[in-house]
């Protein structure tokens, strides 16, 4: 019955005037809203649906309390994210990074990806396997993946256009939580000229490996210029051809840790020095890790340096000029985290076109730079 009326009242919306959608208003790049039948979730940085390898994926709150019929949980203890109904499931298994369902059925190809605590799920393998149905339509400010049970109700139009005013208030709130977190890159004049380097200034890169298919994209984005690679442990293993990809190009490789216990990351540490070593004859010196700073100890008596950024720019598009303004204005050696490796592919050429303008020295993170 509240379904029914909540469907009412978004169709009786389409009749006010203050649904009138403002046109022409330029979207951030990467920010797409989503939706499950009639719930437009929220925008957050940490949540955004992206794209890895040609596949979408979406993160798991789309299935945790919304009326998809499709439930999430969690298991830690066997290091699980799972999708069930009373019937059938669906288990990611976060490690060693393989899908399977209750009857022990793999689905190859697929995995779940876990970014800052938050997992992201394939969005096209679920809708197939538990009967869902997703769309993508452009709204006037992002567009917006819809994910659809049997249940839903409104077509994808007028939901849009009855959920018009709620997508600008979830987009006005992204954009100013946006300038909370970062309120060091204002809008930059178009004609005040970047500052040139300080003598010797360096940048370095940092960016997340989520797959290699797009880290490899990223190598030949980048044409020669080394960057500093962050890998998580599933990333170093296999059969190495990655790591050795990035060490013989001269970029730096770091392991990206998630442990949230000493003992767990000396054994994290142990086999990801093990597995580069392996693969690349290489040792392993670097680690991004952002939990507790009492892990700084432990990492300096396993002979590893913890990485840190200046400048974060991960959740939000490569905006250039006001990048550049910002290396700049530091005056000093940084480290600037660019994000995933898909999220800053098509900002990256500008970006290294303009620092390299600016004179600025762009090397791969090393114990000895």
């Amino acid at each position: 019955m509240k379904r029914r009326l909540f469907a009412l009242l978004l169709a009786a919306a389409l009749l006010l005037p203050v649904l009138v959608p403002v046109r022409g208003r330029a979207a951030l790049e990467g920010v797409y809203f989503t939706a499950a039948n009639e719930s437009v979730l929220p925008l957050e940085a940490d949540t955004m649906p992206f794209y890895s390898g040609g596949t979408l994926y979406v993160p798991s709150r789309l299935f945790d309390g919304t009326d998809l019929g499709v439930l999430y949980v969690r298991n830690d203890i066997m290091g699980l994210a799972i999708l069930y109904t009373n019937k059938i499931d669906l288990r990611f298994d976060l490690e060693s990074q393989i899908v399977y369902d209750k009857q022990g059925k793999l689905y190859t190809g697929y995995h779940a990806i876990e970014q800052n605590g938050v997992v992201f799920l394939p969005l096209q393998l679920v809708c197939r396997y538990f009967g869902l149905t997703w769309s993508y339509n452009e709204t006037e400010t992002a567009p917006l993946i819809r994910v659809k049970s049997s249940s839903v109700i409104l077509d994808d139009r007028r939901f849009i256009d009855a959920a018009a005013t709620q997508m600008r208030d979830y987009y006005a709130d992204y954009e100013r939580s946006l300038a909370a977190v970062e309120p060091d890159l204002p809008p930059v004049p178009s004609q005040e000229d970047p500052p040139l380097a300080a003598e010797g200034q360096t940048v370095y890169l940092l960016i997340e490996s989520r797959s290699e298919a797009d880290t490899l994209a990223v190598l030949e984005t980048l044409e020669g210029v080394q960057a500093t690679f962050l890998l998580p442990l599933e990333q170093l293993e296999g059969d190495g051809e990655l790591a050795r990809a990035l060490l013989a190009g001269g970029h730096g490789v770091a392991l990206l840790a998630r442990s949230e216990t000493e003992p767990g990351m000396e054994e994290e540490i142990s086999r990801a020095r093990e597995l580069l070593w392996q693969s690349a004859c290489a040792r392993l010196e670097l680690v991004w890790y952002e939990g507790a700073a009492e892990v700084d100890l432990l990492l300096a008596d396993l002979g590893c340096v913890r990485l840190s950024a200046d400048l974060d720019q991960r959740s939000k598009p490569l905006q250039t000029a006001a990048l550049l303004h910002a290396v700049g204005r530091l005056r000093e050696d940084l480290g600037l985290h660019l994000g995933t490796d898909a999220s800053c592919l098509e900002g990256l050429p500008a970006l290294v076109e303009g620092l390299q303008e600016g004179r600025y020295r762009l090397c791969a993170w090393r114990l000895t730079a």
